[in-house]
C-alpha cells in the first residue's frame, strides 16, 4: 500500500509510514480512477407506472337516445270517421204563425187563404184573431161615454168568448152531423178565428162611423151597421165554401143547409150569452 502523504510504499499492516511517520489507518490502495466512470445510483426497479383513468374526450359522447319525430309525426291511426248522414228534412212546426204569409195571401184570395189554414196547426193564429176581436170590443165599450162603463165592458167581453167559444163548437159538432169531412176542434178554432179576422176592422170602423155622426149630430141612415154586416157576410161565406170543399160524398145542398143551420146555432148563442152575461153584470 502507499502512503497517502508522501506516496512511498509502506509494507503491508505497518501503522505509521517508515518515511514519514503518516499514520495509516488501513490499507491504502490506489483509488481507482473512477472520474471517467459517473457513478450511477443503483437503477431501481421500475416502478410502473400508474394506469391513469382513460381522459374523457372534450365532448362527452352523447347519451343514446330515442329516435327523434320526424318534423311531421305522421297520422296516428284513427278509426274510420263514419259518413255524413244526409240532412235530415225538418219535421214540419205543430203551430203556424206566419202572419206575413197570411197577410199576403189574404189579400191575395181571403178566403183561401183561411181555408188553406183551416187545421190543427193553425189553432193558435185563429185564436189570436179572436181574441184581438174580444179585446177590441172590451176597449171600446170601456172608452163608451154611458154610465156603469166597467160592467158593459166586461158583459161585452164575455159575450163575445162565449159566442165565439159557441161557434167553434158548432162547427165541428155541424161538420159530423151532415156527414161532411170531420173537423177537430183545433181546426174549427183556426177555421172561426181567422173568419172573424174582418170583423175586427169592420167594427173599429163602424164605431169610428158612429162617434162621427154623434159629434156632427147626423141622425139619418148610419153605415155603420153596413161594416157589421160586410163582416157577418164574409164569416158566411167562409163556412160555406169550407163545406163545399169537405163535402166529400155529399151535395151542395148539404152544404147549405149546415151553412144556415151553423149561423142559425150562431145567432141563438149571441142571444142566449147577450142575456145571460146581461143579467149577470148589470
Amino acid at each position: 500500500m502507499f502512503c497517502s502523504k508522501c506516496g512511498n510504499v509502506v509494507p503491508d499492516g505497518s501503522a505509521n509510514c517508515p518515511n514519514c511517520g503518516n499514520p495509516m489507518s488501513a490499507p491504502n490502495t490506489i483509488p481507482v480512477a473512477q472520474s471517467s466512470i459517473p457513478q450511477q445510483a443503483p437503477m431501481a426497479a421500475p416502478v410502473a407506472a400508474p394506469v391513469a383513468a382513460p381522459v374523457a374526450p372534450a365532448q362527452a359522447p352523447v347519451a343514446q337516445q330515442a329516435p327523434v319525430a320526424p318534423a311531421q309525426a305522421p297520422f296516428a291511426q284513427q278509426a274510420p270517421v263514419a259518413p255524413v248522414a244526409a240532412p235530415v228534412a225538418k219535421a214540419p212546426s205543430n203551430i203556424d204563425l206566419d202572419f206575413g204569409g197570411f197577410f199576403k195571401d189574404f189579400f191575395a184570395n181571403p178566403i183561401d187563404a183561411i181555408l188553406n189554414r183551416a187545421k190543427p196547426s193553425g189553432w193558435l193564429l185563429g185564436l189570436i184573431f179572436a181574441g184581438g176581436f174580444v179585446l177590441l170590443e172590451f176597449i171600446l165599450a170601456l172608452i163608451n161615454n154611458s154610465h156603469k162603463i166597467a160592467q158593459y165592458a166586461f158583459c161585452s167581453f164575455f159575450t163575445e168568448i162565449g159566442i165565439i167559444a159557441a161557434l167553434m163548437g158548432i162547427v165541428t159538432l155541424f161538420t159530423k152531423l151532415f156527414g161532411l169531412k170531420p173537423l177537430s176542434f183545433l181546426s174549427s178554432v183556426a177555421l172561426v178565428g181567422m173568419a172573424r179576422m174582418p170583423m175586427i176592422a169592420m167594427r173599429l170602423l163602424a164605431f169610428i162611423n158612429t162617434k162621427i155622426y154623434v159629434a156632427m149630430n147626423i141622425n139619418f141612415f148610419s153605415i155603420s151597421s153596413i161594416f157589421t154586416s160586410i163582416a157577418t157576410i164574409f164569416m158566411i161565406l167562409v163556412i160555406y165554401q169550407y163545406a163545399l170543399k169537405n163535402k166529400e160524398n155529399k151535395s151542395e145542398v148539404t152544404c147549405l143547409y149546415f151553412t144556415l143551420a151553423t149561423m142559425a146555432a150562431f145567432y141563438f148563442a149571441d142571444s142566449f150569452c147577450s142575456w145571460m152575461f146581461y143579467k149577470l153584470f148589470i
